[in-house]
């Protein structure tokens, strides 16, 4: 199949805007779902993103170890990639029945016009010695002239997108230098070429996901300065949502679905977090995403995944209030218990226990 794009993605949009004001929350209990029938003889078929990051690696470890053939799923993988904002207009019309990515302003913007997706489990958060990397020019932490956060004056700062968690951790570190953002100058780009500008010396401090982090700190331009979670502790890097069908339609299956998917999770961070069966998850990543070299996958900062169901609300209340005051949640805005939906991830909790 080849790549959607977002040229299409926004064409599909505007067609699916049609309704006005925010829907009813769609949060229950969880045995409003769990009280659904087991997986049917006859598997169910879900589009599901398939971006090829190691953001996806539950989903690619739930195919592969069997656990969505066990809750009677079949994937159909549609290759997404780019930010979480072309999935939208695809999750509202039925196109796409399991997306996900880092939190967009579309995605508030999609729920206050009343379209049909919520986010309904955590992908991946930072956490101390498992968040992405905030890295610096090599030559500047090596002669002394970027030692604190003070030292940031002056200074080109690499994001990918100016409303983000990178802008939102990059603002708390200027705070904590005393400075502002007109002290700095910001360079929008994305992360692969952030790597040659580093080199370049057009940047000197950047917002870095692996294993981009990783290739500059090995070919010698960059080194660690920080992490995203000296600054933004606990806040989400990436989430799972789902359109109208396993919302509305077939909750059922998106029960099951999210058994599978935290399933997947649990290994993931038995592999990573705990360093038992790490060989055999590292080749099922290697079999599905771009980082094709095992050897990088004991060298990079392993991004956390939330095993045990953490849906930390605070701090995603506190992304929400930042781009809401920068004017990039529209009116009506939703409030934030009308895009999330935490019943499935409840009902997986009570199906596979505690994560241990």
């Amino acid at each position: 199949m080849p790549k959607l794009t977002l040229l299409v993605a926004s064409a599909l949009l505007l067609a699916a805007c049609g309704s006005a004001g925010p829907s009813a929350p769609t949060q229950s209990s969880a045995a409003g779902v769990a009280a659904q029938p087991a997986p049917p003889d006859s598997p169910v078929t879900l589009s599901v993103w398939d971006g090829s990051t190691t953001i996806q690696a539950p989903l690619y470890i739930a195919m592969d170890r069997g656990y969505l053939q066990e809750q009677g799923i079949e994937v159909q993988a549609m290759p997404i990639t780019g930010a979480f904002d072309a999935q939208v207009p695809l999750l509202a019309t039925g196109q796409l029945d399991v997306g996900g990515g880092s939190i967009v302003p579309a995605l508030f913007n999609a729920v206050g016009r009343g379209l049909p997706l919520r986010v309904t489990a955590i992908g991946a958060l930072h956490t101390p010695g498992r968040s992405q990397l905030i890295v610096a020019r090599k030559d500047l932490v090596e002669s002394g002239q970027l030692k604190s956060y003070a030292d940031l004056r002056g200074k080109v700062v690499g994001r990918p997108t100016a409303l983000g968690i990178a802008t939102i951790a990059i603002e708390k570190a200027l705070e904590l230098g005393g400075l502002t953002s007109s002290d700095i100058t910001y360079l929008d780009l994305p992360t692969p070429d952030t790597v040659v500008a580093l080199g370049n010396n057009k940047v000197d401090v950047a917002y870095m996901t692996e294993p981009f982090g990783t290739q500059a700190i090995e070919q010698g331009v960059a080194v660690k300065w920080h992490e995203m979670a000296d600054l933004v502790p606990n806040h989400v890097a990436a989430m799972w949502a789902y359109g109208s069908k396993l919302l509305d339609e077939q909750p059922e299956v998106g029960r099951r679905f999210m058994v599978a998917l935290m399933h997947g999770m649990r290994d993931y961070e038995d592999a990573f977090g705990k360093n038992k069966g790490r060989a055999d998850v590292v080749n099922i990543l290697v079999k599905h995403t771009v980082i094709k070299e095992p050897a990088l996958y004991e060298k990079m900062q392993i991004i956390a995944e939330p095993a045990s169901g953490e849906f930390p609300l605070d701090t995603l209340q506190e992304d929400y209030d930042w781009l809401k005051a920068r004017g990039a949640i529209q009116e009506p805005a939703p409030a934030l218990s009308q895009v999330v939906d935490t019943r499935f991830v409840q009902d997986a909790l009570q199906q596979l226990g505690p994560y241990q």
